[in-house]
Order: C-alpha cells, then structure tokens, then sequence
C-alpha cells in the first residue's frame, strides 16, 4: 500500500522579539521619521527641564528628566506594538533509499565459481543481499552520515524501515498490514523477516518510481539497489532512472548472483493429479529448466515409492516406472515431459519422483529430482443427485456418473411419480431422513432445487454434514426455484452455504423480457486458470485452447459479488465483449465459485449449462463432471481421521504464497479449554516452522493458521492431535511449491540493466561475482554519496500572553514614572 514518506528531524526554537509597526512600514523613509519623532521629543523634554530645574540641584533635576523619558520610552515601546514569536530551526539529514530484490528469482542458489567449491558454503541470492547489507557493512557505512530508508521491492514496492543517521531522532517505524488487516509495527531490527524474496515479478522500474515519488527529493543523496536485475513486468528501468537523473539523484547497484549460470538442468515442476483411483489412467508432467545445455539430449525418469514422511527420506528413493528423453530448450525456457501411467496398484499414498538423469558438465545435482504425493484411493464416490426437474445437465451428469464404475449414484427428483424409473443405483423419495443417511453420501449435487419443499431441520443436517463430515455440495442456479427459495426465512441455513451473494432481484441476467439468442462466453479468472478440476484436457494450454472453443451459456443467475474467503474461478461478461478467456477484468455475474465450509467444499454454478460442452467434445463435459464431483468429495475422500480432519485451499502455491491451513475437529465445541493441536510446516530442506493454530471467529471446532511457502518444492503439513496431554495421532497433507514462470524465464545476473541505469544516473555498480564484498567496498560506495542535509527556518505562533504582560507593564512603568514626576515636581514647587 502507499506509504507517507518520515523525514527525521532536529528542531531547536529561537524567541524574537519584533514590532507591528515597524513590520507594517512599507516605505523606507517611515522608520526614519519615526526615529526623527521619538528623538525630537526626547530633546524637547529635555529642552523644558533645562529651563525648569535651572535652580535645583543637579542630582534631582537629572532624576526628573530620567522620570519624563522613562515615561516616554514607555510610551514609545506601546505604540511599537511588541511582540515575541518563536522561530524554529530544522535540520533535516541527508537520506540514501537502499532497495533490497525481494522476488522469488532471489531464492536461487548460484553454484561457486571455478576453484571456489568447499571454500565458502553457497548461499542464495537473498542470502547474499542480507549479507551485503549487514555483514558486509552498507547499512553501517551509510548510516555514519545519512538516515538509511531500507525498502523492498518485487510486483510492488515498500519502505521497510527508516533507520536515522547519528544524532537524528530515531524515526517511527513503517506500519506493516497483517493477514487479517490489521496493521503492527515491527521493530528496526526486523527488515531481515521484511526483505525475504517472496514476490512474483520483479519491477525495477517502478520501485525506483516509488522512491522518486516518496521519497523527499531535496535530502535523498542517492539511491543502492541489491538485486540481481532481472526486471521482468512494469515501467522500464531506463525510464526510471532518467526521472532520477534529472532530479539529480545517482543510483548505485550492487548486482548478486551469476552472470553466466553453470551448466545445469533442474526439474523445476511437477504436475501429478492429488488423488486416483485403482487402475485409473492419469498422467504426470513435469518441467525441466536448463542453463547451457541447449539442445542436450537428456534422460528423464519417474519413479515410484511409498508416502515416506521422515524428513531424511531420498527424494528420488523407489523403483524406475517409466523413462522418456527430451531434448533441453534454450537458456531459462522449459521444456515438457509427459508420462502416461495405465493405473496405481493397491490404495494408498505414493511418492511420484521425476528424476533427470545429469548430463556431462552438470555441477548441481541438488535440483535433478522433485517429487509429487499422490492418494490411491480405493472406494466409490457415494453421490447424491436432488434435481428440482428432469433438466439436461441433471440427465447428462447421472448417465456420465453412473457409467462410471467409481461412482454410485442416488437420485431425488421433485417431479418423478412413484414408481418412476431412472438410471441410477437407488430412488429417494425424500431427502436423506437421519445424519447417518446422509453420513453415507460424499457429495451432493443440487439441480435447481427448492429448498421451501425440503423442512429445515434436513437444511441444518446438510450444513453440519459439510462443515463437520467434509461433505462435498455443488449448487446448480435456476430459473424456476431460487429466486423463491432465497427470500424465504426457512431457507437461511442454505444461504449461508453459498460462496455467492446474490442480488437483491434473483433473476436470471439474461431471461431479460427482451430474450437473447446469443451465448454468453465465460471469463476465467487467474484462480480459474490454475483449478486443475476444471480443466478440459492434460495441460493448462491444451485445457484454455478447448474452453476458448465454448461458445458460452445463455443463463447466469445474478450474484456479482463472493462471500469472504470465497474463490471465483470464471464470470459471465457482458454480451458483445466477445471471448475473454482469463480476462476478467470486465465484471460480470459470477458462474463459478467455491468456498471451503468447515471441512467441506460448496461450488455455485450459475446455471446448469455445462452440458452445452458436448457440443464440442463429449469428453470435454465427462471429464469437467467427474474432475468436479471428485473436487468437492475431496474431504472425504482424504479424510484420514475420525477426529479431525487436515485441510488446504488447494495443492499447488507459488513461492511466497500464503498457505491457509485449517483443522476441523470433530467433536466441535469440544476444543474450547482444551489444548491446540500442534501445526508445523516442513519444507523441502526439511526445515520446520510453527503454525500457530487459532479459532475461526463464528466456526466451533474450526482451527486456522497461516505459513508462507518460502522456498520452491515440496512442503510436509504435520498436525499433531493432542491425547490427554500425550503425542497422539498426527495428520499429515503435502503441498508443492513452484517459482512464478517469470522468474524462472531468466535467472541469471542481468549485468546490462544494472550498468545502464548507473550510467543513466550517475551511479556506480559492482557486481559480486567480481570480487567479494567487504567493509571496504561498502566505506567507498558511502564516500561517493554526498552529504544532502539542510536546515530551514520557520517562523511559529505569536506569543499573545507575553504581549499581554508585556502592555500590562508599559502600563504600570509609564504611570508610575509620570506619577513619580509629578509629585516630585510638587514638592519642589515646579509648575
């Protein structure tokens, strides 16, 4: 967010004292008129009592004329209309902004160069920069002469910290924006949390903008960027840096990380489906990034073992399953490999490892092997279809499921007669009568149903099923019953399950009385884009190529707006917009969301469309049917537990992403007064953090806690349930980790962008890869910055009490001179 810039000041206040008549004078011959006026009435004064106390003594005629002109000089000083007004001095101190890359491409761990391996253990990029700043002495040796302004910078840019130069007053801390919204303040000491490289692109170009803008530009010396310059999104560097130039500020880079990479090739992602079932199909992609290997033939394997959880574990520990060879694309670019797997054996948890096997010249071996969980498991999929009418995504969805042998299929349709035959495993008359009946069910799909028609105490038993049993519900809109069901005060339980908030008409946005004949295409939002269970084929591009081909729906009901932790995955845009697929810029109704509830996972659809995917592909909608269904059961189907259960968003983070973590327990209230489970984030070093877990606010029994995904590959969530305060059972949920694509397009040290902006400025840079950095190096790069501090002077308020006292006394010495001379004159019998 903006942030105000804090300027770090001395202040001392000096008193004046000036007069309102003399201030008020606006020709020059005016003061010395007045100068000419009091002086001819001094010598006047003087002239009559030379002439009067001619025969007194000399001592008492100089008292009476010292009387008369005190009483003048009273007189005088009054008319001058004094006054005191504080004038204040500021000095501001000299200022050096230090911009600190704090993008994921930072994370990186550049191999030694030549000679240097066992010498100094290597380090990341990130880790480099702290060294810079720390041990290395930069924030010291600026600090002798300036405030230091630390900032960090990836997608967007941020003052950290302000740390004040010698003498100054220590400046208040930068506000930081907590999960929740709140806002703390970390102490100085804390930029080092502040900096770690958790962005998703890299904007040089803007944060040297935002330091133009905030920063305060008559004190700002200069400006030290630590990055290594692969400016990858945003304004141009060079443009950024001719604003700064004519501002007279230099920048001076200091660049880490390797100009030319070693040869290498590392899998950088793997793709795996979470859960199959026992001799399904599926398939397994990964990604392999290569420096220097252009062209190179190498040798891919996968491998598969059991779920290890041990933290010594080999990553790439099981047995050969299936081996391809690829030929390695240029320099930062990937390259796909794709492994066809006819089925897993018996259920369970497996370990899939893609492993590149290292070809000649490979240094690094530390990144040929990343590894994927995958669930086996062996049960159908117990599915309730309730349908308010016979309508075509109803009958396409219950013949696709029950052809499906890992699905069984129950029905209820508001419309059937007794008796009625259909294509499914049972026929309900009612809705499931017991929490037992409905226990038995992992996900429930509702056809436009009307929920008047169903009493509420079965509404209350389908919300504890999905908070409590992590059932699985998918909200088909419709024409004929929602708008009816929504406003009815029965029905609050179920509004409560919508990820959606509806507008206040309920109608369907394009049953307009006018009609439309034209399909609306669908807008997928970036969360769209990544769900896995909506996509229409093995790949992401492959998936956008066959929804770029659906003409879109003709129905949406209209809810704009998504409840608070809800996900929208795709909008309906206006009609005319044409295709916008991940485009969602142009608002429009929502037709897909979901939200976790507890421990289950409601999807709304805005209408029950989806089967128009058959006219392009009768796979594409069998495929988008069973991925959704298995998506929403996906608690139960994992359940693990009959105490709690362990749940994620999704399987699949960003580096630097916030992982949300949340435990549903069981028995509900039950947690209150009771110890917490213990939460802890293992990543891929085998590091461990604490998540610290706390109550949901108006969830009983929910548990949350919050960790960032800090480095790339795959991370082990450990739940440990307490049992009468002893270990008891532990929970277990992998998650993988993956480098934005734009940072891993070019990692490597971008010496040309940071010479062209110093040279832009004025500026200077030294590259690590050069030569190591010491004190030395950082005393003479302060040197080269010049001392901006100043001082100004502001006039303060006028002093109204001492003009108060000041006229009070004039009063009291002019009347008491004049009243001392006139009894004086009295005595001595003067006229």
């Amino acid at each position: 967010m903006p942030i105000t810039p804090l300027v770090a000041v001395t202040e001392s206040v000096q008193h004046r004292i000036t007069s309102a008549v003399v201030e008020g004078f606006s020709q020059w011959w005016q003061l010395p008129l007045l100068v000419v006026v009091v002086l001819a009435l001094a010598l006047v004064s003087l002239a009559i009592y030379r002439r009067d106390a001619a025969e007194l003594p000399r001592g008492l005629a100089l008292l009476l004329v010292t009387l008369r002109l005190g009483a003048l000089a009273a007189l005088v000083a009054a008319y001058l209309d004094l006054r005191r007004t504080a004038e204040h001095e500021i000095a501001f101190p000299s200022r050096v902004a230090v911009l600190v890359d704090s993008s994921a491409s930072m994370t990186l761990e550049d191999a030694p160069a030549d000679g240097a391996e066992g010498v100094a253990p290597v380090r990341s990029r990130a880790e480099e920069a702290v060294e810079v700043l720390d041990g290395g002495g930069l924030l010291a040796a600026l600090g002798r002469r300036h405030e230091v302004s630390l900032w960090r910078f990836d997608a967007d840019a941020e003052q950290v910290t302000l740390l004040p130069a010698p003498g100054a007053d220590a400046a208040p801390a930068i506000p930081a924006a907590t999960a929740d919204g709140a806002e703390t303040t970390p102490p100085a000491a804390g930029w080092r949390e502040r900096i770690r490289p958790l962005g998703f692109e890299t904007r040089l170009g803007e944060a040297l903008g935002a330091v133009l803008d905030q920063e305060p530009g008559e004190s700002l010396a200069g400006v030290v960027v630590v990055t290594d310059g692969a400016s990858n999104g945003g304004l141009d560097a060079a443009a950024a840096a001719a604003a700064l130039a004519r501002a007279g500020v230099a920048v001076h880079a200091v660049g880490v990380g390797a100009e030319r990479l070693p040869a290498n090739v590392r899998v950088a992602d793997v793709l795996a489906p979470a859960r199959v079932f026992p001799g399904d199909r599926f398939g397994v992609s990964a990604f392999l990034q290569a420096q220097g290997l252009e062209g190179t033939t190498a040798r891919v394997e996968l491998l598969e073992a059991e779920a290890d959880d041990a933290d010594g574990a080999a990553a790439d520990a099981g047995r050969v399953i299936d081996t391809v060879e690829t030929r390695l694309a240029a320099d930062g670019e990937l390259a796909g490999v794709r492994f066809e797997l006819p089925g897993l054996g018996s259920a369970g948890r497996r370990r899939l490892t893609v492993r590149v096997v290292p070809p000649a010249g490979e240094r690094n071996r530390a990144d040929d092997a990343q590894s994927a969980e995958v669930e086996v498991v062996d049960r159908v999929t117990e599915v309730l279809l309730v349908a308010g009418g016979p309508t075509r995504d109803y009958q396409f969805m219950r013949n696709v499921l029950q052809r499906d042998k890992s699905f069984a299929v129950d029905v209820l349709l508001a419309t059937a007669r007794a008796g009625a035959s259909q294509d499914a495993r049972r026929i309900l008359d009612a809705f499931p009568p017991t929490p037992e009946a409905l226990s038995a069910y992992d996900a429930v799909v509702a056809f436009d149903v009307d929920w008047r028609q169903i009493d509420p105490a079965a509404q209350a038993r389908l919300e504890r099923w999905v908070a409590r049993e992590s059932g699985g519900l998918c909200l088909v809109a419709g024409g004929v019953s929602m708008d009816a069901w929504l406003g009815h005060p029965d029905c609050a339980t179920l509004r409560t399950l919508l990820p959606v908030e509806p507008a206040h008409s309920g109608q369907l946005i394009t049953e307009a009385p006018a009609g439309f004949t034209d399909p609306h295409p669908l807008a997928f939002t970036r969360e769209g884009q990544d769900a896995e269970f909506l996509w229409l084929a093995g790949s992401r591009a492959a998936s956008e190529a066959a929804w770029s081909g659906f003409p879109g729906v003709y129905a949406c009901f209209d809810a704009r707006e998504a409840k608070p932790g809800a996900t929208v995955y795709a909008r309906v845009p206006p009609l005319g917009d044409g295709p916008a697929v991940g485009d969602a810029r142009r608002e429009g109704p929502i037709f897909m969301a979901g939200q976790l509830y507890g421990a289950g996972t409601v999807f709304h659809l805005g209408s029950g469309e989806l089967w128009r995917l058959r006219g392009l592909d009768d796979s594409f909608y069998e495929r988008l049917v069973t991925q959704l269904v298995r998506h929403v059961s996906q608690g139960r189907l994992l359940a693990g537990s009959r105490r709690a259960r362990l749940l994620v968003d999704r399987d699949r983070y960003a580096v630097g992403a916030a992982v949300v973590v949340r435990v549903v327990m069981a028995d509900g209230d039950a947690v209150a007064g009771r110890a917490l489970p213990d939460c802890r984030a293992v990543g891929p070093d085998g590091a461990a953090v604490r998540v610290p877990l706390a109550a949901e606010p108006g969830r009983p029994g929910v548990l949350q806690g919050t960790f960032v995904a800090g480095r790339e590959g795959s991370w082990r969530i450990d739940v440990g349930l307490p049992d009468g305060g002893e270990p008891g059972e532990t929970l277990s949920r992998r998650i993988q980790a993956r480098l934005p694509d734009r940072e891993l397009e070019r990692p490597r040290l971008d010496r040309g962008a940071l010479e062209q902006v110093a040279a832009a400025t004025g500026g200077t840079v030294t590259f690590l890869a050069d030569g190591p950095w010491t004190p030395g190096r950082a005393g003479e790069l302060a040197a080269r910055l010049p001392d901006r501090s100043r001082r100004e002077y502001e006039p303060g308020v006028t002093d109204t009490s001492f003009k108060q006292r000041l006229n009070t006394v004039l009063l009291g010495v002019g009347v008491g001179l004049l009243c001392t001379e006139w009894i004086l004159r009295r005595l001595v019998r003067l006229a």
